[in-house]
């Protein structure tokens, strides 16, 4: 009697050890929808100079009759609003908004006049499914000439705005191995003769990694740009240096780089000029 007694007794206290057990299972399997969450579904392009970011940097230009040393400063983010996970069915998504500001200063006049200022906003959605991300964006971006640039310079000013409409797919076929590819079209541009059409495409690979309280990572990133407007001539931007991340803590990354860039210029005051640029930078993305 006794024995049976004890029995039930186990049995009682085993069912009550698994019910919570059971209660954390289904809200993992059915995680609530995540609001701000610390990590984006998209990870940032490291190559890409217009991702918005927080950067410091210096480009020394070659052969370029105006510019020959100059800075640039960056401020900016790629920011999750909200994001749904679900374990018991396959996918995530995200809705979020980028912003930032694209600076570039003459670090050879007398006061480092600043040349060109690009803005960009805009609204996000991502699509997560297992090692593929899809990304898309409707963005505003603006251009600006520096005043003393303007006042010292035989330059004429250009009223570049548009609004665009882009995609990507990213795919990672390994742990350290990044490929992706899309396409944009601009729905509204001043001027509005701008060729409507761009392709993007890159890959970053990150072959070497030292894992203590931060990862440490060797990066090797490219990223090239097709437009409609420069008759499908790629622009690339080439970079390698090291990536500093916390492991599991938040999405901020901390990039130390060398940049290389030829191509159309990304200043949108000098877009229809083709530069050629190398220069150390620091990247901080959040």
């Amino acid at each position: 009697m006794a024995n049976a007694k004890l029995g039930r007794l186990v049995l009682l206290l085993a069912l009550l050890a698994s019910t919570p057990t059971w209660a954390s299972a289904q809200s993992v399997e059915a995680l609530p929808v995540q609001i701000f969450p610390r990590v984006s579904l998209f990870m940032p392009l490291a190559a890409d100079l217009r991702w918005p970011k927080f950067t410091l940097g210096y480009n020394y230009y070659f052969g370029d009759s105006q510019l020959t040393h100059a800075g640039s400063a960056e401020a900016g983010a790629s920011i999750a609003i909200v994001q749904k996970r679900n374990t018991r069915r396959r996918g995530a998504w995200e809705i979020g908004f980028q912003g930032g500001i694209f600076a570039v200063f003459d670090l050879a006049a007398p006061s480092s006049d600043l040349i060109n200022a690009d803005y960009l906003g805009g609204i996000t959605f991502s699509y997560e499914l297992d090692s593929l991300v899809f990304f898309a964006r409707y963005m505003h971006q603006s251009s600006h000439l520096g005043d003393e640039f303007l006042l010292n310079n035989d330059v004429q000013r250009i009223n570049l705005s548009f609004e665009e409409i882009s995609a990507l797919v990213s795919y990672e076929p390994l742990s350290w191995a990044r490929v992706y590819g899309g396409a944009g079209v601009i729905v509204r541009s001043d001027p509005s003769n701008l060729g409507r059409w761009s392709l993007q495409f890159g890959s970053e690979f990150r072959p070497v990694t030292a894992k203590t309280k931060r990862r440490v990572q060797l990066l090797v990133a490219v990223n090239l740009q097709c437009w409609q407007e420069s008759d499908w001539i790629p622009d690339a931007s080439i970079v390698s240096g090291l990536t500093l991340d916390p492991i599991g803590e938040s999405s901020y990354r901390v990039d130390f780089l060398l940049r290389y860039y030829i191509g159309r210029s990304p200043n949108g005051q000098f877009f229809t000029e083709r530069i050629q640029t190398i220069g150390p930078a620091i990247q901080l993305y959040f």
